[in-house]
């Protein structure tokens, strides 16, 4: 049973009801993100969907043909089949998408407010659900066709019905408890590691008989899907099959803790499923089911960890440090190029990941005596950060984290606002001290930030000439060499784009602006050969596919430029041109 307020809590003046406070919240989080939504919604980053969420909104569509589909999950499918959902009812309107899921944020910030008041007090369950209204990455969460709102979502409602259960020893709320577990679980299927510790924090608190309805909550979530991937795929995956793909990315020889593809340039989880299969498959010399692709690569991965005992201890500790900075690690959307066009989103970035952690550790720590009742709190906290780490590290992995930290934040801030009344503040400048320390901290690794707007520039050149916009992606990459010159994929992009059009020396330029940067560039080498050769410039083209040989001696494009060579210097009549204008 709920065992009372946090000493030192504030408890929030006035009689006004908790719905009155919940409705205020409710409104202060859903018109935040409504104005951030309408600022950015005349951008071109707002306009082109790039990297997942071009992919999520093709896999809707899908969706909306086939409900069932065809093939065991590789990416956890909640979020597609929502879009799915949203775009029957209102159409393929991602203005629509962006104000429902502000609408979910604002509830995300009432349900962690409820969870809060329970946990702790009235006035921490506002001050959670108000850091979690203003918190600058969950408004920019709320601008992208991307799943992220669902996990603060569910998080919230998973830590309300968590609060509930143990306010009440309710079977119902802890079915609640399961159910919204089993959601989270299929936006980010490493919520599955909270299970056994929910399962034991239930039993130890309500006895044995609470294991029921949580399992039963989380079949009847789980369930279908289990059924579903059986059904089309053979195999009862209970979310996807991308659990050995994802462990070889975050831990191989060349692996720093961030995602680096399979293949270099295809980094779309379609691509990355593509690119998992035929890599294994060519491997294994057979064709392989879901489910040893995934062996493959994890076995892979464990190879090299018993090799390599020290090397993968010191890449664990790095990706430890990665899950805790300050810094947001972007996906394929950069916040910079967001805040760029939004006043709100600018305001509210300085409340971010860096800012809770010392606040949250404050809380923590003045919390401890509360460790009977709150300890599952921190233990959530924990194993998320490890499941994360035992991966690879994306800001948008640590969203299910965001919400148990603005609880503890909120506690830390009000153990200090009430140590800075008392008397002797001798314990109040060791609760500051405590959190410096973990503000600096958060800080470290430094990353080489580079240069971040020049990426998202790139990404949405490539969506855009995926889409046939090629004036736009012309801009597009040309912004992104403006911003950073010694950028090569992007020299390489445009080089190409303007062979296509006919400016055979504005290609030339690129590629080997991108040879400079990148030497070694085989996809650059062979378009700068291609572009010599529709210029009657024969050595120098051979010199070029050459060199793209000598990097990858099996490059498709680069041995079709010397057969073509070969034949012009024959005289036999030539095949087509590699490389020229369609």
């Amino acid at each position: 049973m709920n065992e009372g307020p946090v000493e030192g809590s504030p408890a929030l003046t006035g009689r006004a009801p908790d719905w009155f406070w919940s409705l205020g919240l409710f409104a202060v989080a859903f018109l935040l993100r409504v104005a951030y939504v309408l600022e950015i919604s005349d951008t071109e980053v707002a306009r082109v969907l790039v990297g997942d969420a071009f992919a999520y909104d093709l896999w809707a569509r899908q969706i909306q043909r086939d409900w069932l589909g065809h093939e065991v999950f590789y990416q956890a499918p909640l979020y597609p089949y929502f879009l799915a959902a949203l775009y029957s009812i209102v159409g393929p309107s991602f203005m629509a998408v962006r104000v429902t899921q502000a609408a979910l944020g604002g509830a995300a910030c009432v349900l962690l407010a409820g969870a809060g008041r329970r946990f702790f007090s009235r006035g921490v369950g506002l001050g959670a659900g108000l850091l979690l209204a203003l918190y600058g990455p969950a408004l920019f969460f709320t601008g992208l066709v991307h799943k992220m709102v669902l996990d603060l979502f569910f998080t919230t409602a998973l830590l309300y019905a968590l609060a509930r259960a143990d306010e009440r020893e309710s079977g119902r709320w802890v079915a609640l408890v399961g159910a919204a577990l089993g959601c989270l679980a299929l936006t980010r299927e490493n919520a599955l590691a909270w299970l056994p510790l929910l399962a034991g924090w239930l039993a130890w608190r309500q006895g044995a008989r609470a294991l029921v309805p949580l399992l039963v909550g989380a079949a009847l979530v789980l369930g279908p899907v289990a059924v579903r991937n059986a059904a089309v795929g053979g195999q009862p995956f209970l979310t996807t099959s991308q659990a050995g793909v994802n462990f070889y990315l975050g831990n191989n020889a060349d692996a720093d803790g961030t995602y680096t593809p399979l293949r270099f340039g295809r980094g779309s989880f379609a691509q990355e499923r593509q690119d998992a299969i035929a890599l294994a498959e060519r491997a294994e010399g057979r064709t392989l089911t879901a489910a040893e692709v995934s062996r493959h690569w994890s076995g892979l991965a464990w190879r090299w960890i018993s090799a390599h005992p020290a090397a993968w201890l010191e890449l664990l500790a790095r990706k430890w440090t990665l899950v805790w900075t300050a810094r947001e690690l972007p996906d394929s959307d950069e916040p910079l190029v967001y805040e760029d066009a939004s006043v709100v989103l600018r305001a509210t970035w300085t409340l971010s990941f860096g800012v809770l952690c010392p606040f949250a550790l404050v809380g923590l720590v003045a919390t401890w005596p509360e460790r009977r009742r709150l300890g599952v709190l921190a233990l959530m906290l924990l194993v998320s950060a490890a499941s994360t780490a035992a991966f690879l590290v994306f800001a948008r992995y640590r969203a299910p984290m965001i919400p148990i930290l603005a609880l503890f934040a909120a506690a830390g801030a009000a153990r200090l606002a009430a140590l800075a009344r008392a008397p002797d503040a001798r314990r109040g400048l060791a609760y500051l001290g405590l959190g410096a320390a973990s503000a600096v901290a958060t800080h470290f690794p430094r990353l080489d930030e580079g240069h971040p707007r020049a990426v998202a520039h790139y990404n949405l050149g490539v969506t855009l000439e995926g889409a046939g916009e090629v004036t736009r992606a012309l801009d597009s990459y040309r912004a992104a060499v403006a911003d950073d010159p010694a950028f090569a994929e992007a020299h390489v992009n445009l080089g190409a784009l303007l062979a296509r059009g006919g400016d055979l020396e504005g290609a030339i330029g690129e590629e080997s602006a991108a040879l400079r940067a990148k030497p070694e560039d085989a996809t650059a080498h062979t378009d700068l050969g291609n572009a010599l050769l529709q210029l009657g410039r024969l050595d120098e083209a051979e010199l070029h596919y050459r060199a793209a040989l000598r990097t990858d001696p099996d490059f498709p494009s680069a041995q079709e430029g010397l057969a073509v060579l070969r034949d012009l210097r024959a005289g036999a009549a030539p095949r087509p041109s590699p490389g020229g204008p369609p």
